[in-house]
Formats: structure tokens, sequence, C-alpha cells
């Protein structure tokens, strides 16, 4: 099993201080994690609210620079929002000065006031989506790109450069709720991005998981090649009570912010139908018992978050579980002693 972090974080000001400081902190969790042997660490792609970056290819360009091994990659990138030859050039640009280690993780979003920043029409959104992804896989493989879709049109263009990575870097494509992302990522052959976090019903991903194995299959993929990506929310002490405690009240914090972005515009279009009963309102209202009993959390002891990652290789066959650990105000310190309880005292007992 790999491990990474995810920063998709609310910057607090009366938390992280100024916004050099949070960005000196999070570089520096980034080299704890580098040398306590985590595979990778992927940033967010947000634009309002000092809610994840709106420029992950600096961050990630910023944390290759001053690493050596660690993979740095996008969870996500928001593919219907930009030019896709200039997601696709500027991302082969990290993988250059990364020396290949970008990881590509894609998704259409979640936030209505983004499409609505950008002029973009949601009901495109999934149209979008893939079209965009045609291009960019085009743009990182073609010397001369032509290209005469439906949102897109190209002629002659010579990208310039190319990523490090052939034919391109990994894919990973968000599997957050609907049937057909599980669907279409399978038929893909994409690693899978999940949010087990969004599901108090185990059941549920155990079904549409299935979706995206049966997809892969039909389409001649090697299943055995397959990783499996899980993101989590992690807070750690050698007090399992104080760490459900501690982790309970930053998750409901982090939840609060995120629903003032959501509240901002709501999703009308059939393409997000499935968005529209807001995911903050769902897990704002859970109990915590329920979030707890079904893995949705990562707080507690070492031995109790080593038992639910055990679970979470057996149930949903995740291979890389990647962890929020500084959502809801949760600061510098008490983050990097997550890190390190983690690599140190979790990822020994997990079974895999």
């Amino acid at each position: 099993m790999k491990y990474g972090l995810l920063y998709i974080s609310d910057y607090r000001p009366e938390v992280h201080g100024s916004e050099t400081k949070y960005y000196s902190d999070l570089l520096e969790e980034i080299d704890l994690a580098e040398s306590l042997g985590f595979e990778g660490v992927f940033f967010a792609e947000h634009y309002i609210g000092g809610y994840g970056f709106p420029a992950p290819t600096v961050l990630a360009t910023a944390a290759a620079q001053r690493t050596q091994r660690i993979r740095v990659g996008t969870g996500v990138a928001l593919l219907p929002l930009s030019n896709p030859v200039q997601i696709a050039e500027q991302y082969a640009m990290v993988d250059i000065l990364s020396g290949g280690r970008l990881d590509f993780g894609i998704g259409r979003g979640v936030l209505k006031a983004e499409y609505d920043l950008f002029g973009i029409d949601e009901a495109e959104s999934q149209e979008r989506y893939q079209e965009a992804l045609d291009v960019i896989r085009k743009t990182w493989t073609q010397d001369l790109l032509n290209h005469e879709g439906k949102h897109y049109q190209f002629h002659e263009v010579a990208p310039h450069p190319h990523p490090v990575q052939r034919p391109t870097p990994p894919i990973w494509a968000a599997c957050a709720a609907s049937p057909e992302s599980f669907v279409w990522a399978g038929s893909q052959g994409f690693n899978p991005m999940l949010a087990p976090f969004a599901f108090i019903d185990r059941s549920i991903l155990v079904r549409l998981l299935k979706l995206y194995w049966d997809a892969r299959a039909e389409a001649g993929f090697d299943l055995e090649a397959a990783e499996v990506l899980g993101v989590y929310h992690l807070y750690l002490d050698p007090s399992d009570n104080r760490a459900q405690e501690v982790g309970e009240r930053h998750y409901r914090e982090y939840w609060k912010f995120f629903a003032k972005l959501n509240q901002k515009a709501t999703f009308e279009s059939k393409a997000y139908s499935r968005y529209r009963g807001s995911l903050d309102e769902v897990l704002l209202a859970a109990p915590y018992k329920d979030l707890d009993d079904n893995d949705c959390v990562m707080f507690g002891s070492p031995e109790h978050c080593a038992e639910r990652l055990t679970r979470a290789s057996r149930d949903f066959g995740i291979t890389y579980p990647i962890f929020e650990v500084n959502f809801g105000g949760i600061g510098h310190e008490e983050a990097m002693r997550s890190i390190a309880m983690l690599a140190e005292q979790v990822m020994p007992k997990v079974i895999d």
C-alpha cells in the first residue's frame, strides 16, 4: 500500500497566519512526508474563498523543486474550466521540472460558483470534461494537434513542451458520486480516485466500484494493473477519545466552511443532479457514530486507524490512501504530528 497527502484545505488566517506562512508550512509538511516515505502529494484546484489552490501547477512545481522522490499531483484538475491545450502544456512543464513525477488527477468540480466565475454552462460539464481530456492526451502525444470537437477546435497547433512520462503521466479520474463517473473511468482504464468519506452507507460505494471493475474488464484493461486511491480526513493522537473529539470538531468546521461556498450558487442541471442534496448538508447532519462506524473518517489512535485502513483495502480495494491533515482549522504543528504518527505508528500495522 502507498500513502500520500491531499491538500484541499480551507485557509483560515486566524489559524494559519499570513498567506506566506500558510504556503511555507505546507511545503514543510511535504518535506516531512518525503522523509518518512510517503509516495505522493496532491493539490486541489479551486478558485473561491480560500478553498484549495488557484494554481496547482505552481505549488506542485515548488514542492518538486525542493524534494527528490515524492510524486506531485492534482486532486483534482478541473478540466471543464480551462483551455485544454493550456492545461496540457502547463502540466507537461510540471512533469519536466519534477523529473517525471506528475500524477494527473482529473475531475469536473463540485462548486457551481466556479462555473459561474468562468462563464461555463454546468450542463456541458461532462461533455467538456471528457473532450478536454481527449485534447490533453493528444497534446501530450502529438507533434501537431488538430481537433474538431463540439466544445474545442484546434488547428495546426504545435504543442510544447511534452511530458517526460510517456505516453502520458498516470491519469487518475475522480469517482465521487455518479455511477457514470465509475463506468467511464473503468472504460478508459484510468485509476479511480474515491471519496470514501462521502459514503455513510459503505454498501453504496461497494456497488459503484463493481461498475468500475466491470467496465474496466469489458474494455479489456488489466484489472491487476489498477491502483485505487481513497481520500480521508486524518487526525491522530495516542488517545483514541481525544483524537475523535478533536477530529470531529475540525471536520464539522471544514464542512461549515464548504457550505458557505456551496451556498453562493446551486447546481440546476441534470449533469449535477447527484450534487443537489449538498454533500455538506449530509455530512454535517450525520451523527458522528455513523461516520465513525462506516470508516468515513480516520480519527483515532494509531491502532484504530490501522484497522480502518485494513478494512479499506479489503472492502474497497484501496491501494493508495491519501490524507487531508490540515482541515477545519487544524494547525501546522498538529498536522506535522499526524503525518509523523501515520508513518511511524500506523503504516507498519496495516494489513493490505
